[in-house]
């Protein structure tokens, strides 16, 4: 298995475990909580983690390969996704700061967004040194 299909089955793998614990801890929240703010995270959590599951099969299933150059241009989009989606969350808080259970959503999504940034910037760092590795050798 080449060095970036491992990589990415790592990352598909760190994904596919908070997706699990998601939506565990979502629905937790969500059914077990009589507070409005933990219903609005837990629901949130639920939703991301089933997203996040399908894309992390999509990822652990994936086989063909790509460029390095193309994944860490698709990861750097996602890096200001997940900063979209920080904002989002905050502005949700804002807007609604009077519903808890608004508010309880969009920390959710504040909460989803960061560990996505924290992901995909620890991806992008490590193909970055990947594609400086490559060319090393190449060289």
């Amino acid at each position: 298995m080449s060095e970036i299909i491992e990589l990415a089955q790592g990352v598909g793998k760190r994904l596919m475990t908070w997706s699990i614990a998601s939506i565990i801890i979502g629905m937790v929240m969500y059914f077990g909580s009589q507070g409005a703010i933990l219903g609005g995270i837990g629901l949130m959590a639920i939703i991301w983690g089933i997203i996040d599951a399908a894309i992390a099969a999509f990822i652990l299933f994936k086989q063909k390969e790509q460029s390095v150059a193309k994944i860490t241009r698709t990861v750097s989009i996602n890096i200001y996704l997940d900063i979209i989606y920080q904002v989002v969350g905050l502005i949700v808080i804002v807007l609604y700061f009077q519903n808890l259970y608004f508010v309880g959503i969009g920390i959710g999504v504040i909460i989803q967004g960061f560990f996505l940034l924290l992901l995909d910037r620890s991806y992008h760092i490590s193909l970055r040194n990947l594609e400086k590795e490559t060319r090393a050798v190449s060289n």
